[in-house]
């Protein structure tokens, strides 16, 4: 699966992924993940997501990096927003106050220019990838890791024979493999789906199972 591969969907139009009003774990957790005052976040592959203007009102700095232009172009005209636009190491730069996405390759993405980042909110991204991209991913993912970082990560399981991806099925263990034991995990949501409210994976082949888990990753040091 190739980045061109989400390009085109948002260029076609093809975004169930997206969740309009945002991801309502992140603000039922926000109070549990006791960040500092101001804390800066970093949301990878973040689309268009309404987490981030969110988040802007409750984060000191808000940095996302998405792929398709399309989505980051529609994310600031849907949210009334006029950003400035710079550019660096092959990046657009898109800026308005405290929200800066960076338009390009995540894993390209100059880990130096980030400011100390305090959580990075991994909203179904790990799990839009195939599995032979999730390494380079994590790995990515532990080079903007501090000791102070945590890591807000939501992902699904079920029966991946069933349907294919994306969304992929991420079973615990491979998320354990990924970071390596450089995490503490803890489960802050485990729910089980009604397949028959997801239509569209119903007609992909999903009938045995659907769960939803929300973790909250903390590095080695805070054990």
């Amino acid at each position: 699966m190739e980045l061109s591969y989400w390009e085109s969907r948002w260029n076609k139009g093809k975004t169930g992924f997206h969740m309009p009003g945002g991801y309502p774990g992140l603000q039922t957790h926000w109070e549990k993940l006791a960040l500092p005052r101001e804390p800066n976040v970093f949301v990878p592959l973040c689309g268009k997501t309404e987490d981030m203007i969110w988040l802007s009102e409750n984060a000191g700095k808000v940095t996302g990096v998405e792929i398709s232009e399309k989505a980051v172009t529609e994310f600031f005209t849907e949210n009334g927003i006029i950003p400035t636009i710079s550019s660096f190491a092959g990046f657009q730069i898109f800026s308005s106050g405290n929200i800066e996405i960076w338009c390009g390759d995540f894993l390209k993405m100059p880990v130096h220019k980030l400011e100390s980042i305090n959580l990075i909110y991994d909203k179904a991204a790990l799990v839009a990838l195939p599995e032979k991209m999730r390494p380079g991913y994590s790995k990515k993912i532990k080079q903007i890791c501090s000791q102070h970082t945590k890591i807000l990560l939501h992902h699904f399981e079920y029966d991946q024979q069933e349907m294919p991806g994306p969304p992929f099925s991420v079973k615990r263990k491979n998320i354990e493999e990924y970071f390596s034991g450089d995490f503490k995990m803890i489960q802050l949501e485990k729910n089980s789906l009604d397949i028959s409210q997801f239509q569209k994976f119903a007609k992909r082949g999903l009938k045995s199972y659907l769960i939803e888990y929300l973790l909250l990753l903390l590095t080695d040091e805070k054990n």
